[in-house]
C-alpha cells in the first residue's frame, strides 16, 4: 500500500463520520443550527483532510528526517492548498457578509472581535501550553536558553509565531505548523474595518486604532515569518468575498443547490487536483473559488455536506484543526517512539493513523463542550461588560 493511496483516508473518514456519531451522542451534543449549514459542514471535511494530509507528511519525516511539504504527491499538494484556500473563504465570507450588511444593520465590532478572541484562543492557548509541557518533555525539562528568552519565545506563540521553545528546533511541528493559518486569519480580521471603510461602514475611532496596530503587526509577523506564498495564500480571502454580495438571492441559491452544480464541482475539483501546476497556481485559486461559491450559495454536495454526521464534525473542526498535530506527535515520538514508528510500513502508518483520529475526535468532542461552547456562550456577556467600559452602545 502506498504512503499516499487514498483508500486508508476514505476509510479513516468513515471511521471517523461514525464515530463523532458515537461520541456526540453519549456527550448529548446536536449540531447547533445556522444560517450557512454547507458551510458548516464542510468546516468538518476540511479539517479531516488536514488531519490526514499531515498524517501522509509524518510517515515522510519519519522515514527522512525532513518535514517534506508539500508530499511528493500532485494530488495531495493541490488538495492541501485547496483546502487551506476554503478555509480562508469560509472566513472572508462570514465576516465580510457583515460590511455587506452594514446597509440595514450597524456592524457591532465589538461583539464581533470579542466572539473571535473567544472562539480561537481558549482552545488554542491551551494546545500551546500542552505544545510546552512537550518540549520540556522532549528536553528532560533542563532549561536550554535564558529565562528571558525563553519567556520571550513561549509568548510569541500567543501571536500566532511558531518560535522555537527552549532550544527544540522546529518546536512547531510538534502542533503540525498549522499556527501559520492563525496569522492570516488574524490579519483578515484586522482588515475588516478598512474594508469597511472602501464600503462606507463607519467604525468608533478605537476600532480603528485597534485595526490599524494589528493589521500592521500580522503584515510584520507573516512577513517575517511566514513569507513563502503569502500573497497568494491571502488571495484566497477575496474568493470568500465575492458570494457575499448574492449568497441570499432565492434565484442564484436555486440554480446553485441544482445536482448538475454538484456535478460540475466534483469535475472541477478532480480538474485542480490532478492538474494544477503547483500549488497556490491560478488554476487551484480559481476552482477553489468555484467549489466555494457554489457551497455558500447553497450546494450541499449531495446532501452530504447538510448530513447529521458531517454537522457534527463541523462543529468541532477547529479543535480538529489545532490539536490533531499534538496527537501524531504524542503518538510518534512519544509513545511509540521514532524508532519504532520509523519502522512501520504504510500499511501500519494508516493503522496508527486510523486509532489517532478515534482519540481526536474525543478529545475534540469533549474540548468542544466544554471549552469552545461555553466561551462562546460567554461573548454576549463580556460583550457588554466591554461596552460599559468603553462606554458605547
Amino acid at each position: 500500500m502506498s504512503p499516499v493511496s487514498p483508500l486508508p483516508m476514505l476509510l479513516i473518514l468513515l471511521l471517523v463520520l461514525l464515530w463523532v456519531t458515537v461520541v456526540s451522542r453519549l456527550l448529548r451534543l446536536e449540531p447547533q443550527e445556522g444560517r450557512f449549514k454547507s458551510i458548516d459542514g464542510l468546516r468538518g471535511y476540511l479539517a479531516i483532510y488536514v488531519f490526514l494530509y499531515h498524517s501522509i507528511l509524518w510517515y515522510f519525516f519519519l522515514q527522512k528526517g525532513q518535514w517534506i511539504s508539500p508530499p511528493p504527491s500532485v494530488i495531495h499538494a493541490n488538495l492541501g492548498a485547496i483546502c487551506i484556500s476554503l478555509f480562508f473563504m469560509i472566513t472572508a465570507f462570514l465576516f465580510f457578509s457583515k460590511l455587506v450588511n452594514a446597509r440595514t444593520k450597524q456592524v457591532d465590532w465589538v461583539k464581533l472581535y470579542i466572539s473571535r478572541i473567544l472562539r480561537i484562543y481558549p482552545v488554542y492557548t491551551l494546545v500551546v501550553i500542552l505544545m510546552l509541557l512537550v518540549v520540556g518533555m522532549v528536553t528532560n525539562w533542563r532549561q536550554q536558553e535564558s529565562p528571558g528568552q525563553l519567556l520571550l519565545h513561549s509568548g510569541q506563540w500567543l501571536l500566532s509565531i511558531a518560535a522555537d521553545v527552549n532550544g527544540v528546533k522546529g518546536t512547531k511541528l510538534i502542533i503540525a505548523g498549522v499556527v501559520w493559518s492563525l496569522a492570516f486569519e488574524w490579519l483578515y480580521y484586522a482588515a475588516l474595518p478598512l474594508l469597511g471603510l472602501i464600503m462606507g461602514v463607519k467604525s468608533p475611532w478605537y476600532i480603528w486604532m485597534m485595526a490599524l496596530f494589528f493589521f500592521a503587526l500580522f503584515v510584520w509577523i507573516i512577513w517575517i515569518w511566514y513569507p513563502a506564498n503569502a500573497l497568494n495564500k491571502a488571495l484566497a480571502f477575496t474568493g470568500g468575498m465575492l458570494p457575499a454580495f448574492f449568497a441570499r438571492n432565492h434565484q442564484v441559491r436555486k440554480i446553485a443547490s441544482h445536482w448538475m452544480i454538484s456535478v460540475l464541482m466534483t469535475a472541477v475539483l478532480v480538474l485542480a487536483a490532478l492538474y494544477s501546476p503547483y500549488i497556490y497556481a491560478p488554476l487551484t485559486y480559481f476552482c477553489a473559488t468555484f467549489i466555494f461559491v457554489c457551497i455558500a450559495c447553497g450546494n450541499t454536495f449531495f446532501g452530504l455536506l447538510t448530513w447529521k454526521p458531517s454537522c457534527l464534525l463541523g462543529q468541532i473542526a477547529f479543535s480538529l484543526y489545532i490539536v490533531h498535530g499534538l496527537i501524531y506527535f504524542v503518538a510518534f515520538m512519544l509513545i511509540m517512539g521514532m524508532p519504532a514508528a520509523k519502522a512501520q510500513q504504510p500499511l501500519a502508518h494508516w493503522l496508527t493513523t486510523g486509532i489517532c483520529s478515534l482519540v481526536l475526535v474525543t478529545i475534540c468532542t469533549l474540548s468542544y463542550k466544554f471549552v469552545e461552547r461555553p466561551c462562546v456562550a460567554a461573548s454576549e456577556r463580556i460583550t457588554a461588560r466591554a461596552k460599559r467600559y468603553l462606554e458605547v452602545e
